[in-house]
C-alpha cells in the first residue's frame, strides 16, 4: 500500500483508550511493546492507531489536531453516531468534505477523531473487518483517514514533506468563516482519503511537551525509488534522521523540534 500506514499519539490512561477503540469503536487491538495499536482484522499497514500511555498527559501541545478514520458507508455514519449516543460520548453532527460525509468526536483527553464514509472514495483501499468485533463488520472502521495538524513553521514542514517525502500538494481549503488561513492538503502515494495529510499554522507558539516526542505520522511506500530519494534530500539538507531495519521493512525518522515525529516506511512488496 502507498499512503498514510500509521499515526502515533499518547494517553492519560491506556484503559480507557482501549475501552474507547475497541470496546466502543470495535476496532482490534495488540499489544506493541509499551502501547497498544488498534486497527482492522489484521492490524494492518494503513489501519493503525497506535496508543502510548503518558504519566500527567495533557494534549496542550499536541500537533495532531484529528485522526481520520474510515468506515465503508454513509450508513455507517449513522451507526457509528448511534453507538456513541448509547455510551454517551458527544459528537458533531455529519457535515462533508470534498463531497466525503464525516463526523467528528473527542476521547478523554479531549484528543479529536473524525469518522469519514468511504463510500465515494478512491485511492488507498480499506482492510479487513473482523468477525470478533462488537460494530457489525458491514459498518465498522477499517482504515485512516485524513490526519490534521497544526505546526508552527507551515512552509518548513510544508518543503518537508514535499521535497523529502515526495508529499503531493494538490489542494486548499479555509476550514470555517472565521479562519484567516487555509489548510493545505498533500497527497499521500496512492491518495484519496487514506492517503491525504492536512496541515495549518498553530495560532499559538507549540513547543516540545514536557514528557518529549510522543506524536507520530508514519508514511508508507513500496518503491525503492522514493525511499533512496528520501534519504539522499536528508543528507543534502543536513536534517539529522534515524533509520530502522524492520526485517520485512525499512524505516527513516526525522523530528521537528516542536514535538512530531514523520517516518517514511519501505514496505517490501511480496
Amino acid at each position: 500500500m502507498n499512503g498514510l500506514r500509521s499515526v502515533t499519539i499518547g494517553t492519560s490512561d491506556l484503559n480507557k483508550s482501549q475501552a474507547l477503540l475497541t470496546d466502543v469503536l470495535g476496532m482490534t487491538v495488540g499489544q506493541k511493546k509499551h502501547a497498544l495499536r488498534f486497527g482492522d482484522a489484521d492490524l494492518a499497514s494503513g489501519t493503525r492507531v497506535h496508543v502510548v500511555e503518558i504519566p500527567n498527559y495533557n494534549i496542550a501541545n499536541n500537533q495532531i489536531n484529528s485522526i481520520g478514520l474510515r468506515v465503508p458507508t454513509d450508513e455507517a455514519l449513522l451507526e457509528y453516531q448511534a453507538i456513541l449516543k448509547d455510551v454517551g460520548i458527544d459528537y458533531s453532527a455529519i457535515t462533508t468534505l470534498n463531497d466525503h460525509q464525516y463526523f467528528h468526536f473527542k476521547d478523554h483527553d479531549g484528543q479529536q477523531f473524525a469518522i469519514y464514509s468511504n463510500e465515494h472514495n478512491s485511492g488507498t483501499p480499506l482492510g479487513m473487518p473482523s468477525f470478533d468485533s462488537s460494530v457489525n463488520p458491514l459498518h465498522q472502521i477499517q482504515g485512516l483517514a485524513p490526519v490534521i495538524i497544526k505546526v508552527n513553521e507551515p512552509l518548513l514542514t510544508q518543503s518537508i514533506l514535499s521535497k523529502v517525502f515526495n508529499l503531493t500538494h494538490y489542494a486548499e481549503y479555509v476550514a470555517s468563516d472565521n479562519d484567516d488561513f487555509k489548510v493545505q492538503v498533500f497527497k499521500i502515494g496512492d491518495g484519496g482519503l487514506g492517503g491525504e495529510l492536512h496541515l495549518y499554522p498553530a495560532a499559538e507558539e507549540i513547543n516540545m511537551p514536557a514528557h518529549g516526542i510522543v506524536e507520530q505520522i508514519e508514511f508508507a511506500t513500496e518503491s525503492t525509488e522514493e525511499y533512496q530519494h528520501a534519504l539522499q534530500q536528508l543528507e543534502v539538507i543536513g536534517i539529522p534522521y534515524q533509520t530502522l531495519d524492520q526485517g520485512d521493512a525499512q524505516s527513516l525518522r526525522i523530528s521537528e523540534n516542536s514535538g512530531i515525529t514523520f517516518i517514511l516506511t519501505l514496505e517490501k512488496t511480496k
